[in-house]
């Protein structure tokens, strides 16, 4: 490959599912927080999540992919699902590159609002995304809760996770990032046996709440909780508790949430901390 070859760009299309998740571990070679995926993880973003294969980019230099820039699209409202370079293509303006050709792309598809995450120490792709006319929305943090639980100090009962739903959303504050938000749900709903819900046992004031999750491997994920600080904590206490739960994982959480405070005074962690970006198109 030489450094002077020009760059081409093409639909993700291009890509067989193994090829995508080899051009993903590539890309996201030596960022901040540890990525690797297989076929499986990225045919479940693409179910899950709406990334549309026709409207994303791959990046190329003598016929090799160099770079990606992966487009979901919902409605007038689209999201970036993964966005990078691969180590021997940087500091070259390729990502800047697929990111103009992604917004392009989302224009077309009559898109109105594009949104990302990009990580807080990250500051090359922030004043990129800046540059491109991002603006920061919110703070989010990835928490992982390792400890065992101790017993709910609200009664919590196990539900349908449909059942949970309407709870959820009557409680909501804010609205759920990308990953975790209703759209995705209704996804999983049909496609993950593994799909659980946990409500609160009662609905005095302060007490009411209600979360959905999945297990994997035993890796209990939040997809959704919506609950004041003492019910969330039940609620939390209730799926780490859960038997075969070795870990808990709250995926991009709002950093002013209740469930925050709850799973810092549980001994949890964040793990990372992102900055939810958007731009009007």
């Amino acid at each position: 490959m030489t450094a002077t070859a020009p760059i081409t760009l093409t639909p993700a299309t291009e890509l067989a599912l193994p090829a995508l998740a080899d051009l993903f571990n590539r890309a996201y070679e030596g960022y901040e927080v540890p990525l690797h995926v297989d076929e499986g993880a990225v045919a479940f973003m693409y179910e899950a999540f709406d990334l549309s294969p026709e409207r994303s980019r791959i990046a190329w230099r003598d016929d090799r992919p160099i770079g990606l820039a992966m487009l979901a699209v919902r409605g007038t409202r689209a999201w970036v699902g993964g966005m990078g370079v691969a180590a021997e293509a940087r500091r070259a303006g390729v990502g800047e590159q697929l990111m103009r050709a992604l917004l392009d792309s989302a224009r077309e598809a009559g898109v109105k609002r594009v949104q990302l995450e990009v990580l807080e120490p990250n500051a090359r792709a922030r004043l990129l995304y800046e540059k491109l006319g991002f603006r920061t929305f919110r703070r989010l943090e990835v928490w992982q809760w390792d400890a065992p639980a101790s017993g709910p100090a609200v009664p919590v009962e196990a539900c349908d996770p449909r059942a949970a739903r309407p709870r959820v959303a009557a409680a909501r504050r804010a609205p759920e990032p990308w990953q975790r938000e209703d759209a995705t749900v209704d996804r999983l709903d049909v496609s993950t046996p593994a799909l659980r819900a946990v409500r609160t046992s009662r609905s005095d004031a302060g007490d009411a709440g209600a979360a959905i999750y999945r297990v994997t491997d035993g890796r209990a994920s939040v997809l959704q909780l919506a609950a004041g600080e003492r019910a969330a904590g039940a609620l939390l206490d209730a799926i780490r508790g859960r038997a075969g739960v070795t870990v808990l994982r709250y995926l991009n959480v709002p950093d002013d949430e209740p469930a925050v405070a709850a799973l810092r005074s549980r001994g949890a962690a964040p793990t990372a901390a992102q900055f939810e970006v958007a731009r009007e198109l």
